[in-house]
């Protein structure tokens, strides 16, 4: 699994900058949208409109990748340390208070179960350096305590090695989809793809190909897309899509040309809008459209605001 890239934004790297990611959101109605911005990160809240924002952390640390729990009431992230070296689940209160760490492990890039009671989390850190990747694999662990349970094994049973990111559940709690990072060596070398893989670990199939150099994926709440982040060919600026959560009819939602760096996106609870963070000199900040492409609207005007999550109101 890569390090959060944001340990690199301050010395501003495009390409650094182009694989954050987003986590799933939960049915119901629209509530606000959570970021993560500055350096060190902090996570801020803001509502659709663009009113209401708050800062929701404010820790000497980097708190990154959130995600809201189903009901609206807590705010799953990874807190790491300045340099990234050791990162950790933590959650906290909407209202900014009940901050406790969920788990001991070196994890990530948590995502609540439909059900609140687990988090699908990347376990293992570290980039693809010289083709020796340090163990990475999606586990689930219990929101009240208890040990983690493995769900994938690709890093061992894939012909190449490969970087397991970005889980994010179905909405029936059933399936997971997640995001595999070739190796720099092979013949896909240093491509993405996305998996689904069942809950109990089985039944892993997958979803992209390889050419499409898919990531960051998030369902939507009713189960039937996957929105992601595709940055094919040669390209760095990446573009978001959807693709049916059985593989087919694979559409393109923005056609942002280079070179404006979009990252990856969120859906609204019930399933008409979008959210995402865009980076360019004409107007970064974190954006909301619906659906279809239309009505885009910016919410925030922060150069480093990424890695939103749309939340329920509660």
């Amino acid at each position: 699994m890569r390090k959060t890239l944001l340990a690199g934004l301050l010395p501003l790297g495009l390409a650094a900058l182009l694989a954050l990611p987003a986590y799933g959101t939960a049915p119901g109605q629209n509530g606000q949208i959570v970021f993560s911005s500055n350096a060190p990160r902090r996570l801020w809240v803001i509502n659709p409109d663009g009113t209401k924002l708050r800062k929701l952390t404010s820790a000497r640390a980097n708190d990154v990748n959130p995600d809201w729990s189903p009901d609206g009431s807590r705010i799953a992230f990874e807190r790491c340390d300045r340099s990234y070296s050791s990162c950790g689940v933590w959650s906290i209160n909407a209202a900014g208070t009940g901050l406790k760490r969920l788990n001991a492990c070196d994890c990530g890039m948590p995502a609540w179960s439909p059900n609140g009671k687990q988090l699908a989390v990347t376990r293992g850190f570290g980039g693809i350096v010289d083709d020796k990747i340090k163990f990475a694999e999606i586990f689930v662990l219990n929101v009240g305590g208890g040990g983690l349970r493995q769900v994938t094994k690709v890093t061992s049973a894939s012909p190449y090695s490969a970087d397991v990111d970005h889980p994010v559940w179905a909405p029936d709690g059933k399936r997971l989809v997640f995001e595999v990072h070739n190796s720099s060596s092979g013949e896909r070398a240093n491509r993405r793809a996305l998996f689904v893989i069942n809950a109990d670990g089985t039944d892993q199939r997958q979803l992209t190909p390889w050419s499409l150099n898919g990531s960051d994926p998030d369902w939507s709440p009713d189960g039937k897309l996957i929105l992601f982040r595709s940055v094919p060919g040669r390209e760095q600026h990446g573009n978001l899509y959807t693709i049916n959560a059985d593989g087919s009819d694979v559409k393109q939602l923005t056609r942002y040309p280079a070179p404006t760096a979009l990252f990856a996106g969120s859906f609204s609870p019930d399933g008409k809008w979008i959210t995402y963070s865009r980076f360019t000199s004409g107007g970064p900040g974190v954006f909301v459209m619906r659906l279809n492409g239309t009505a885009l609207r910016q919410v925030s005007k922060g150069l480093y605001d990424v890695d939103v999550d749309w939340g329920p109101a509660h």
